[in-house]
């Protein structure tokens, strides 16, 4: 299963929602449920946060095996 760390790395790397969330063009509500693991953002928009928080896509999410 994939689990984003995009919570993870805006903290690390000290960047709101709201500003990702705009830069991905987005509603604050769908960057929360991104951030949340309730949905995942699309191949398009993993790029452009990728690149945002200058990380690569591998960076931004992990496989879990086993996981619900």
């Amino acid at each position: 299963m994939f689990k984003n760390r995009i919570s993870y790395w805006a903290d690390l790397k000290g960047m709101k929602h709201k500003h990702l969330a705009k830069e991905c063009e987005v509603s604050i509500q769908t960057f929360s449920r991104w951030a949340n693991n309730k949905t995942q953002p699309d191949l398009k928009q993993s790029f452009i946060l990728a690149r945002i928080l200058n990380i690569t896509v591998d960076e931004l999410g992990e496989i879990k095996d086993n996981e619900e």
